[in-house]
């Protein structure tokens, strides 16, 4: 991973564009108070859009945890 101020990530955004996109670099434009927690992350559209989902795949309830639900219903 990479790491930019804001000013430099600024000045650098095409090579920024170039580094994620074709060279799949990770960039992290971090505050200039260090302040890690405020920072930003910029990947490819692509590993965004695969990371995401993933995370809503993961967020899906399971085809067994939805048979067990069906078992506990109390049919007429």
């Amino acid at each position: 991973m990479k790491r930019y101020s804001p000013a430099a990530a600024q000045q650098a955004l095409l090579q920024i564009l170039d580094e994620v996109n074709h060279q799949q670099e990770t960039i992290v434009v971090t505050p200039t108070d260090g302040n890690d927690a405020n920072s930003a992350i910029i990947v490819a559209k692509y590993e965004w859009e695969a990371l995401k989902a993933a995370l809503e795949a993961a967020q899906q309830p399971t085809r067994k945890a939805l048979e067990m639900d069906l078992n506990k219903i109390e049919w007429g």
